[in-house]
């Protein structure tokens, strides 16, 4: 009896670990001003309470695509979008806990605007990326680790104001400059096992990604990201697989009311991801509507499919891409 327990120790010891997987959520735009903070009246957690059970994962990243500040100077621009510190709460309530920065809107208040929004951010005790005190701050890699797994973050941008993009010595957001991108993304993935680009760039309300938008997935992928998430059109665009990694080039909005009625369809991507990159991807269509998201009806479903499918990458991968239509 006692050689069996000894045995059946020694088997138990070199049993292997259980595999590390990690669940991603990640969604397109969020605005927090105007009729995301007039519904948040209701409670911090009024807007996404339709969809919070649909979000909920280890890592859950939005792009906040507004000043943080109520202070600063408006800059020159068709829109401009200014939210109170306080209404962060908004975020926190749907449950996300990584924040991109890196979009054309985080600059609206100028550089006071901007320093203000760190300074909510980091106060608030938030994990954001694409931003900064300079630029080695607003192009660090975000890592988070899990016991056997850890998980990078970069957050990049290629929409102007130029004025907001980061320099040596000065404060703003992470430009996906062409000549630089490749170097800075291959450092990152040195230092995790599963690198996730957040990428602000395109044409609004196209269907179809623009030449920068394709030209910068493809350099980030070559160069070792295992997964690109786009917004900044509000409307979604097509999934496409390149050299076996997945491009989203644009997830459209989620806490984000605009005046078409385009963009409204929309989509939660969850990722499940492993040492050896995404292993499975959950496609959960939702309809926005008017800054209340909620599951997609069966009809505007079918449509959210056909946008994410434009390229026929869900029907050519059916092993990594799981649309998650609604029940009828």
């Amino acid at each position: 009896m006692e050689v069996l327990t000894l045995l059946l120790a020694a088997c138990a010891a070199a049993a292997p670990a259980p595999e590390t997987t990690v669940t991603l959520s990640a969604v397109g735009d969020i605005r927090l001003d105007g009729p995301i903070a007039a519904i948040a009246q209701e409670g911090a957690g009024a807007p996404s309470k339709a969809v919070k059970d649909l979000l909920d994962a280890d890592i859950v990243l939005g792009n906040l695509e507004t000043a943080v500040t109520k202070r600063g100077v408006k800059t020159t621009k068709t829109w401009n979008f200014r939210a109170d510190p306080k209404l962060l709460k908004i975020v926190k309530a749907a449950g996300f806990n990584l924040l991109n920065i890196a979009n054309n809107h985080v600059w609206d208040y100028g550089q006071e605007g901007f320093l203000d929004t760190l300074k909510a951010l980091e106060t608030g005790g938030w994990d954001f990326i694409g931003g900064g005190r300079d630029r080695a701050a607003a192009e660090k890699v975000r890592l988070i680790k899990f016991t056997g797994l850890t998980v990078g973050f970069l957050g990049m941008t290629s929409t102007h104001p130029e004025q907001g993009w980061a320099r040596a010595k000065k404060p703003g957001v992470f430009y996906s400059d062409y000549g630089r991108l490749s170097d800075i993304v291959k450092r990152a993935k040195k230092e995790c096992d599963v690198l996730v680009v957040s990428f602000h760039g395109g044409t609004e309300l196209a269907e179809e990604p623009n030449d920068i938008q394709k030209a910068v997935a493809h350099a980030v992928i070559d160069a070792g990201a295992d997964l690109f998430l786009g917004h900044h059109p509000h409307v979604l665009q097509g999934v496409e697989i390149y050299k076996g990694k997945p491009v989203f080039y644009s997830l459209g909005n989620f806490l984000f009311v605009s005046p078409s009625p385009s963009t409204r369809p929309s989509v939660i991507v969850r990722a499940t991801l492993a040492k050896d990159g995404v292993r499975r991807l959950d496609l959960v269509p939702i309809d926005t509507n008017w800054g209340r998201p909620q599951p997609a009806s069966a009809e505007v479903a079918a449509a959210i499919r056909r946008a994410l499918d434009r390229s026929g990458a869900l029907e050519d991968r059916p092993d990594l891409l799981h649309f998650a239509a609604p029940p009828p």
